[in-house]
């Protein structure tokens, strides 16, 4: 594996620190809009948008190819989504904020406070008594308001857990009184939901139950930003080659301006060191890449990865540390087995066990796991100590847990009975 990029890094302390740091910690969603700042302030330096479909770097790559079909199926759920909602979940309740049902100016006052302390995600994540404090009044009207949050739209808002926010969604359903009864009562007791199979209601409350939302402001929500990976890996034959997202990267041209003064001459002098930067920072990233490769070779070949620490690629490309953390930063690496943040490749131990392989495995045995009777975290800690052979606290398994967005045991059983429903 070669690199055609030959800007050396022992010119490095040559160049402006001030402007090479931020370009190497920019994400590449980010580059373009950093580099934009730059070109405003100086006159020499013009950039042009990167993103331009390119043949000769689509020619015969699945992994670049892959990225592109994501890339368009992305590009149309983002569409899907805007034409969903063009209002904010803020603007829409500040909206219903009116009488009848807030009729008085405390009233209006107190719920635009509760407002306030919604999450994106549409629960309330405040404090009746603090809210109660900043609007000069008593916790119990604070609570009466908030309630009135589950006659809003979207319908379930305000509510404190998932809970509460099933119960406010039922507003939305004309429904008897056995029923309401019965849906209550289920919803309140979710983790034991056998017990209400042989009601003779029960088909028509799971009907209902399947129709809720969770989390109620789910519409409303934005989708993720799309991550566009800064290199490819790909398997030819025994070998991997690195490639260089080329496509995404904004060109930077570099102009001469009419008069030739002493401004004149160090905007350009600044707008070609920074295209020499932009070169520098793929070269880095391609440098980094390669570090990468040798030392989670195994990994690219279908395997697990091995314990790395960002010092044994600084010490091997001649870096501190911290430069390694900063190229590192936001970057993304799409390879045959997926789309990966750099990050993911440096991995702590346990004994000889790199944490990653602990996380695959713990993630390996959640995915297999009885959904009507889930895995605690006492039971995978023990298992991964089993397999592993090794002693850890079990409070690391919540941990790795939270970092796979995985959730607790209450929570999965309860989304394992919704979805069994």
């Amino acid at each position: 594996m070669h690199t055609s990029l030959s800007y050396k890094q022992k010119q490095l302390p040559r160049l402006s620190m001030q402007t090479w740091l931020p370009l190497l910690q920019c994400s590449l969603n980010d580059l373009e809009k950093h580099l934009q700042v730059i070109s405003n302030e100086n006159p020499c330096l013009e950039v042009k948008s990167g993103f331009e479909e390119s043949n000769a770097q689509a020619g015969g790559s699945s992994v670049y190819g892959a990225f592109q079909n994501y890339v368009s199926n992305a590009s149309s759920d983002q569409i899907e989504w805007l034409s969903i909602s063009s209002t904010s979940l803020y603007e829409k309740l500040d909206e219903q904020i009116v009488a009848p049902l807030f009729p008085t100016p405390i009233s209006q006052k107190i719920a635009r406070q509760i407002i306030y302390y919604i999450s994106d995600e549409g629960y309330f994540e405040g404090s009746v008594e603090e809210i109660a404090q900043q609007c000069d009044t008593d916790v119990q009207t604070v609570e009466r308001v908030r309630q009135r949050f589950s006659h809003l739209e979207p319908a379930g808002v305000g509510a404190c857990d998932y809970k509460e926010s099933f119960l406010f969604q039922l507003n939305d359903y004309e429904l008897d009184d056995d029923l309401s009864i019965l849906l209550s009562a289920m919803i309140l007791q979710f983790d034991k939901m056998e017990k209400f199979i042989k009601n003779p209601r029960f088909t028509d409350a799971k009907h209902v139950l399947q129709h809720l939302k969770n989390p109620p402001a789910l519409e409303y929500m934005e989708p993720e930003a799309q991550i566009i990976p800064d290199l490819f890996v790909e398997l030819t034959g025994s070998e991997l080659d690195i490639r260089i997202n080329h496509a995404f990267y904004p060109d930077l041209k570099v102009n001469m301006i009419d008069k030739y003064d002493n401004f004149a001459k160090q905007k350009f002098k600044e707008a070609r060191e920074l295209v020499k930067l932009m070169d520098l920072r793929k070269a880095t990233l391609y440098n980094v890449a390669l570090v990468l490769i040798e030392k989670q070779y195994s990994f690219f070949m279908g395997g697990e990865l091995k314990p790395l620490r960002l010092q044994d690629v600084a010490d091997e490309l001649g870096f501190n540390e911290s430069t390694i953390s900063r190229a590192i930063s936001d970057k993304y690496m799409q390879t045959q087995r997926g789309l990966y943040p750099f990050k993911d490749f440096f991995s702590n131990s346990i004994g000889e066990v790199s944490t990653a392989e602990i996380k695959h495995f713990l993630k390996r045995l959640v995915s297999s796991e009885n959904k009507e009777d889930p895995f605690s975290d006492k039971i995978l800690h023990e298992m991964i100590e089993e397999r592993f052979g090794v002693t850890m606290v079990r409070r690391l398994i919540a941990k790795y847990r939270q970092e796979l967005d995985i959730p607790p045991y209450k929570e999965r059983l309860f989304l394992y009975k919704l979805e069994l429903l």
